[in-house]
């Protein structure tokens, strides 16, 4: 979505974050089986790695009447009590403010 490229423009110069989008689909092999690629059904869009702790950063990009759909209210709280930082973000300066507050040890 356009918001996600602004947010990975915004994001894209911090030099302690590598941030890669995560795209989740299927699609059919030359023998007709159906393969999945992508992290997996509620994972977040943006996915990346904050130095130099190596902490796991992830943000899913909603528009400004988005929802969090319920499988992606698991797989966020799974990955959080896990240790990585989620959050829902819907612009720039939300994912700008969203990687102040995971480099501050907060978990969303």
């Amino acid at each position: 979505s356009q918001i996600q490229q602004l947010i990975r423009l915004a994001l894209g110069l911090e030099k302690d974050l590598e941030l890669m989008p995560n795209v989740v689909g299927q699609f059919k092999d030359d023998r007709g089986n159906v393969r999945r690629v992508g992290l997996g059904v509620g994972t977040p869009d943006l996915v990346g790695i904050l130095a130099p702790s190596g902490r796991l950063f992830a943000l899913e990009v909603k528009s400004d009447d988005g929802r969090t759909r319920p499988e992606q209210k698991v797989c966020h709280e799974r990955w959080r009590a896990r240790g990585a930082f989620v959050a829902v973000v819907r612009s720039p300066d939300d994912a700008k403010a969203a990687l102040e507050r995971a480099r501050q040890g907060e978990s969303q």
